[in-house]
């Protein structure tokens, strides 16, 4: 089965960004905008009250390093869809305003980002 390739963007602050549809637990598939982390090893983070909305479950917090700083923060058991069959995936919660998509999410795919011609593709 071939995997899909994905195109993103680079938005005007120059983060690298790719679309990841999130599935809430009734099924309803939201398309959000997230930043590319390659620093981030998990899968995906995304705010409280989205990943509260899409009717997750909770597993509790857990301390995480975010940016110079360690953390509590609820993490979920979600289903994500990066461009192949749906998955399920711990997403961290208690982040800002933008999503943040890792390593484990991308692993196994080849991600180009061209700064020059404002392009992502994540193949």
């Amino acid at each position: 089965m071939r995997i899909p390739t994905i195109h993103g963007r680079i938005d005007d602050l120059g983060r690298v960004l790719l679309p990841v549809i999130i599935i809430a637990s009734d099924g309803v598939e939201v398309e959000v905008e997230a930043s590319v982390s390659l620093e981030f090893d998990g899968s995906l983070a995304v705010n409280d009250e989205l990943a509260r909305s899409m009717g997750w479950r909770c597993l509790g917090a857990r301390r995480v390093v975010v940016g110079f700083e360690t953390r509590a923060v609820d993490h979920y058991i979600g289903t994500v869809l990066v461009g192949h069959q749906p998955q399920n995936v711990v997403v961290l919660g208690g982040i800002s305003k933008i999503a943040i998509i890792g390593q484990r999410l991308m692993s196994g795919r080849k991600l180009k980002v061209d700064f020059a011609n404002g392009q992502v593709v994540l193949e």
